[in-house]
């Protein structure tokens, strides 16, 4: 009688275990056993370059949708023609692959009529550079004594924005290490999550604190950080709703609370990278302003260095925004996203002008002393509304004429 008891009593214990088991089995393949169960790390690198994914995303994992569209541009939403040629690394190491890619780059090389090509650029881009303003840069602006950085190309000015994350393996087509070559030495996220590809592949890893929303993932994220970091980059297009969309008031305490702590670490400081629309350099002066005003001293309030977003399809007006606001700011710059892409009605670029203003930029970058770095925005699967003509990566993985171009002669 104590046994039937007994049992009777465990009935509702092993009803509710069943209902468990049930739940469990109508779990979603993708959620129990896909990649998007890997890590928080790798589902938000899995969809940084796809907003609607990371949407759907965060919607079933009932999280806060503080990721959404970080690279997101400010485009009509129309979508231009996927460029067919590309450009296919090795799938052996990824230090032999600049010697394979050079001829097949320069074989590449689009063929349009000469009607079509840029000849807006200067006939000597050294007479448009003025004269090196890099001592009115802050102090600390020198990078850590003894350090470099990564070891893969070091001292080249070359780096990867790569929003795809670490989900591939070397031999896959979308390998972080594919679009290395002989010239990328850095890389960035749009984020303060590194990319183990990346990092084993010897790049140095320059994380940013993309905005106001991202304060929580920058402090977790840090001790992840590797020790090739010695530069960090703050808010993503502060100016431009859809972006970061902050007033320059607003942002100087996340730079005093958040991002200057990093200096006293030996980590130079990158301000944000506005638009180059009319009020992102306004942006940048009204920071200082209302920094110092503040009460905080200058030397806090300034930035080792300067980074610059560019789009538009003329060379010498790209030229001219460059010279103007390393002028305006008095330090040296980064350029840290350029594309040849119209945002104000006018036509897009044609894949021979796309060419012509990657190349002519690219060669001018490497001639001007107080620009530091580059990297050029198109090294993903989805352009996110930027002319196609731009990609460095097709939407297959691999590499366009363009992106080999840009890793074995930039």
């Amino acid at each position: 009688m104590t046994v039937l008891l007994s049992l009777v009593n465990l009935l509702p214990t092993l009803a509710l275990l069943s209902a468990a088991l049930t739940g469990v089995e109508q779990i979603p393949t993708a959620l129990a056993h896909g990649p998007g169960a890997r890590s928080p790390k790798d589902i938000y690198h899995r969809h940084l370059a796809s907003r609607q994914q990371l949407v759907d995303n965060l919607a079933k994992k009932a999280t806060s949708p503080n990721k959404k569209g970080l690279i997101r541009r400010q485009a009509d939403g129309s979508k231009c023609r996927v460029r067919g040629e590309s450009y296919t690394a090795p799938a052996a190491a990824t230090t032999s692959a600049a010697a394979a890619a050079s001829s097949a780059a320069a074989a590449a090389v689009p063929t349009n009529n000469a009607a079509d090509q840029d000849t807006s650029a200067p006939a000597s881009s050294a007479a448009a550079t003025p004269a090196e303003t890099s001592a009115a840069a802050p102090a600390a602006s020198a990078a850590p004594a003894g350090s470099s950085g990564g070891s893969k190309n070091a001292g080249s000015k070359l780096g990867i924005a790569w929003p795809n994350g670490d989900w591939e393996q070397p031999g896959d087509p979308n390998y972080v290490g594919n679009y290395i070559g002989n010239k990328a030495s850095w890389y960035y996220t749009w984020s303060p999550f590194a990319v183990g590809g990346a990092d084993n592949e010897g790049l140095e890893y320059v994380p940013m604190l993309w905005g106001p929303g991202h304060v929580s993932d920058w402090y977790a994220q840090q001790p992840n950080w590797p020790g090739t970091v010695r530069n960090a980059l703050f808010f993503n297009e502060p100016n431009q709703k859809g972006q970061c969309d902050v007033s320059a008031q607003d942002a100087v305490q996340y730079w005093m609370n958040d991002f200057l702590p990093l200096r006293a670490k030996g980590i130079r400081l990158g301000q944000a990278a506005p638009t180059n629309a009319p009020d992102g350099l306004v942006w940048i002066q009204d920071f200082i302003k209302a920094c110092t005003g503040a009460g905080n001293s200058q030397a806090d309030c300034s930035a080792d260095f300067y980074p610059v977003h560019y789009y538009d399809t003329n060379v010498q007006r790209f030229q001219e925004y460059v010279i103007n606001y390393h002028n305006a700011v008095g330090a040296n710059l980064w350029v840290t996203e350029y594309a040849c892409q119209d945002y104000n009605g006018g036509a897009q670029c044609s894949d021979q002008d796309t060419w012509n203003f990657h190349t002519t930029m690219a060669g001018w970058f490497e001639q001007q002393s107080y620009i530091e770095r580059f990297s050029p925005f198109g090294v993903m699967k989805d352009m996110q509304g930027v002319n196609q003509a731009n990609a460095l990566m097709n939407p297959d993985g691999s590499i366009t004429s363009l992106g080999g171009w840009y890793i074995t002669t930039a």
